[in-house]
């Protein structure tokens, strides 16, 4: 009797294994509930997809005007929105159906690129990368309802922008007449576009990330491969540390906890990640691509969803340790996926 029911123990093993093995291999990540909203910017065959972040299934997809840049889903709205550099527009999608439902108008070459929309979701804020100007997209008419000068050169070219939690102060990046001239970090009233100062910040700014407590900004230098911090308590801004990143350093996340600042680099490794105590850097290179574009960070922080190109996918990333979690190819088998916006509800 003991024999035979040390037998059928043995027997039991494998069939323990394999049952663990088989809910180890379970496709979802707990804890990344949400939508991912990725944009593809091929010339002539840009889209737009969104993605369960949980599961990284494709919702599905749409076709958008040419090289769409940024994505966003204002607050409370029933709306995605893209800039569209290359039509000089942006599209409306709508989230239940994910279909361009109407296109906004942005004036001939705008380049609309990086965007943002105000904290009560009222107001998109986008930067014109052709010219000095901030563009105001009213979502609840769907058009552009003022342009508002974002730097005092002429002939600079603002690349992105950031509107406090208060919704009183926009920031916004400007590049010089040529990349390889000396660029500006603005501050403007978000009540009536009066540009507050403007400061030299290096060459080729790219975004700008304000902390929740408006007491700091984060700027990426592109052609300076850094990260320049600056103290925006006061009346004036001072410039302080400035941390060297990695190749071309673009758009900005921070953890909820303010203590790491995650940072799209045009290059490989393509992330990095700064805490901001420290100053301390550490870096992720994703295998088997080439650069990435933008990011964004799930509600609870803990995880990165970035763009990557050649081949096009979307990759999910543990932020505390930069483990890949899950790498999705992007669903129209293009190279170039590059806005990224993640937003908490999951769509059915």
């Amino acid at each position: 009797m003991r024999t035979l029911a040390l037998l059928a123990m043995l027997l039991l093993v494998p069939v323990a294994v394999a049952t663990a093995a088989v809910t180890w291999v379970d496709d979802s990540i707990p804890g990344a509930s949400g939508t991912v909203w990725v944009t593809e910017r091929t010339p002539g065959s840009s889209s737009v997809a969104a993605f369960d972040a949980a599961t990284g299934e494709v919702l599905g997809w749409t076709p958008v005007g040419s090289t769409p840049i940024g994505i966003v889903v204002p607050a409370g709205s029933k709306y995605a929105y893209t800039s569209d550099e290359g039509s000089d527009q942006m599209s409306v999608i709508s989230r239940n159906e994910i279909k361009v439902v109407a296109t906004i108008p942005m004036g001939a070459a705008s380049k609309p690129h990086h965007l943002m929309a105000s904290p009560n979701g009222k107001t998109i804020y986008v930067g014109e990368y052709n010219h000095n100007v901030v563009g105001l997209v009213d979502t609840r008419t769907n058009q552009n309802v003022e342009d508002w000068i974002a730097s005092r050169n002429p002939l600079a070219k603002t690349h992105a922008v950031w509107i406090t939690n208060n919704g009183k102060d926009l920031y916004t990046t400007n590049e010089g007449a040529s990349q390889a001239d000396q660029g500006t970090l603005s501050k403007l009233d978000a009540r009536t576009g009066r540009i507050v100062w403007e400061i030299p910040i290096g060459r080729r700014p790219s975004e700008v990330l304000v902390t929740k407590d408006r007491k700091t900004a984060y700027v990426s230098v592109r052609n300076d491969n850094t990260i320049q911090i600056v103290d925006v308590s006061g009346h004036e801004p001072i410039l302080g540390p400035l941390v060297p990143i990695g190749t071309q350093p673009d758009t900005l996340e921070l953890t909820n906890d303010g203590g790491t600042l995650v940072v799209g680099l045009r290059g490989t490794p393509q992330l990095a990640f700064m805490d901001t105590e420290t100053l301390a850097v550490r870096k992720l290179t994703v295998a088997g691509h080439g650069i990435s574009g933008h990011e964004s960070l799930s509600a609870n922080g803990k995880f990165t969803f970035v763009a990557l190109e050649a081949p096009g996918s979307l990759a999910t990333v543990d932020t505390e340790t930069g483990q890949v979690l899950r790498d999705t190819p992007y669903p129209t088998g293009l190279l170039r996926p590059h806005g990224v916006f993640y937003e908490p509800q999951v769509l059915r």
